[in-house]
């Protein structure tokens, strides 16, 4: 039963090895990205970090490649190929920083603003397709959960210590 594969295994929690949360999330989010990319990105052969990083520029305009990997949640080497990549296929191109001289400024070509115009209708229907499994109630419910897990991830991922969860936050 494929419930079975997302329960750790009997006496995990016993070993401290009881990561259900992770687990979850992660299984979540692995299988949103494939089906984003199945049904979204594939017919315009486009990568799953092709698309974050379009879509970054796409959303929030020409950047760095700092913050375009801050945006799309991705390692700043994998940004740098990747970018390199959308350039070659001539979705992308590159343009100086007036403000400093050292850095360069990446921007969505006009094919690559039309692909993300196309791809864009075709991701969202993945996430409504999925918002559509539950009430209003619960969406709203499990988004703020998830905020509020964000929220405390960002704050472990800016200190040396692990500090308590904040309990009963609601």
């Amino acid at each position: 039963m494929a419930d079975d594969r997302m329960r750790p295994p009997a006496g995990a929690a016993e070993h401290g090895a009881d990561d259900a949360l992770n687990h979850q999330i992660v299984a979540l989010s692995n299988k949103l990205s494939l089906t984003v990319a199945r049904r979204a990105l594939a017919q315009d052969g486009l990568t799953l970090r092709e698309w974050r990083i379009m879509l970054a520029l796409f959303i929030y305009g020409p950047s760095i490649a700092r913050r375009v990997s801050e945006l799309a949640l991705l390692d700043p080497a994998h940004v740098s190929r990747t970018v390199r990549q959308l350039e070659q296929r001539g979705l992308v191109a590159f343009r100086p920083n007036e403000r400093d001289r050292r850095q360069i400024i990446i921007v969505l070509s006009a094919a690559g603003e039309k692909l993300a115009r196309q791809v864009l209708p075709r991701a969202m229907a993945v996430g409504s397709a999925f918002r559509e499994i539950y009430s209003d109630a619960e969406y709203a419910t499990l988004i703020g959960l998830l905020s509020r897990a964000n929220a405390f991830a960002d704050r472990l991922l800016q200190s040396d210590e692990t500090p308590p969860p904040e309990a009963g936050q609601g």
